[in-house]
């Protein structure tokens, strides 16, 4: 398990509804924990079953209007830190993969 945080930026301040929303996003398999900071939502969660735009995509589900503080790129980083497009496998077993 891998345990991160993401902070995101709300758009609007909350009401008394939207900390009802938040609570929901307690019962969501990886998400850990919630904290909020001012105008910033920071979300504990586990990046070995979500990546972080599915954090910021269940944030909007529950109704909270909220924006990442940098674009979030398709795919994800290894664990040293350099970005892969994990969209299409372009080495291992896969059929598309193979010499003719």
């Amino acid at each position: 398990m891998t345990f991160l945080k993401t902070r995101c930026k709300l758009k609007k301040e909350l009401t008394p509804q939207d900390y009802e929303r938040l609570a929901s996003l307690s019962t969501v398999y990886g998400i850990r924990g919630l904290d909020i900071e001012g105008q910033g939502l920071i979300v504990e969660y586990d990046a070995s079953r979500l990546h972080e735009a599915e954090v910021l995509a269940k944030v909007r589900k529950a109704g909270i209007d909220a924006a990442p503080p940098k674009p979030i790129p398709e795919g994800a980083f290894d664990q040293t830190g350099q970005f892969h497009d994990y969209a299409w496998p372009i080495e291992g077993l896969s059929p598309v993969n193979q010499k003719s």
